[in-house]
């Protein structure tokens, strides 16, 4: 162990410092540390570096940091800065060159799969069809430039402001003449015949027989609303027409012509009219109740 070595190791060890923890101080490696104190220089990195490691191990142990440099230096031979290497070329130029140059390697390679197919293709067909080939295509191309001109001029050549076409005039409205009534033209027909006068053998008229009036409705109509829920039957002219819960304000209505009979099981709740006339109540709440109605009124 050289003077250099020695007297790092003696100021680490004055102040109870071990190779561990000046490693994990300083993050070098314990192994360049026990190679400065024993002045193995070769096991180094070299360089700057060796001086780096240096001035972080004089300035942990706390002695000055450029005389333990020069010290080094001395110990080491007089070793000088070595300039650090060129830095490589980027990764990524030489991988963009690369991809580059495959590109145009596979390019290069489908161009030539591709003439190489046109030719094979050709050879089979044989020079016929690749002339009705030809023509199927310019036979396309023009019919699209065709249809597309088709479509365009109709627009260009449509003027812009065209008068619609006039609506023509709706027909004359011809009021036809007014009818006479029937009644003039009877009275009419019969001064006629009056003025003629009758031969002696025709009969005389019959008289004219008035048809008879029409015989007034003997129908009536009977409504029965419900102000409680109340069972109710109501039967007209013998046909059952409704029976259930009335719930209020539900009504029916039926017409008859001979008489209705109304049950309900609840006389105070529902009320009966006959022709729109109110009737009196048919009972008591709860209590059950059968009236017989015509078109003249209650039937006793």
């Amino acid at each position: 162990m050289g003077a250099f070595g020695e007297r790092l190791q003696r100021e680490r060890e004055m102040r109870g410092i071990t190779l561990e923890e000046m490693s994990e101080s300083t993050k070098i490696s314990s192994r360049c540390l026990r190679a400065l104190e024993t002045e193995e220089f070769d096991k180094l990195p070299g360089g700057i570096f060796n001086k780096g490691f240096v001035r972080a191990y004089a300035r942990h142990v706390g002695i000055d940091e450029d005389q333990a440099v020069a010290d080094f230096i001395a110990a080491s031979g007089g070793e000088k800065d070595q300039p650090l290497p060129d830095p490589p070329v980027p990764r990524a130029v030489v991988l963009g060159q690369r991809a580059e140059e495959h590109a145009n390697w596979r390019a290069f390679a489908l161009l030539i799969l591709l003439l190489g197919t046109g030719v094979v293709a050709a050879w089979k067909l044989g020079p016929s069809a690749v002339h009705k080939l030809a023509a199927v295509v310019t036979a396309r191309v023009s019919s699209g430039q065709t249809s597309q001109t088709s479509q365009i001029e109709p627009v260009a050549t449509a003027p812009q402001s065209e008068p619609e076409a006039a609506a023509p005039p709706p027909p004359p409205v011809v009021e036809s003449a007014p009818r006479k009534p029937p009644a003039r033209a009877k009275s009419v027909t019969v001064a006629e015949r009056e003025s003629v006068p009758a031969p002696a053998s025709q009969a005389a008229p019959q008289p004219v027989v008035a048809p008879p009036a029409p015989a007034p409705d003997a129908t009536f109509v009977v409504q029965v609303r419900a102000t409680q829920d109340s069972w109710v039957q109501i039967v007209a002219d013998g046909k059952l027409m409704t029976e259930g819960v009335l719930v209020p304000p539900a009504e029916k209505r039926v017409r008859a012509a001979k008489e209705v009979v109304i049950k309900t099981g609840n006389a105070a709740g529902v009320e009966v009219s006959l022709n729109g006339r109110p009737l009196p109540p048919l009972g008591n709440v709860n209590q059950t109740a059968t009236v017989t109605l015509n078109a003249g009124g209650v039937q006793r």
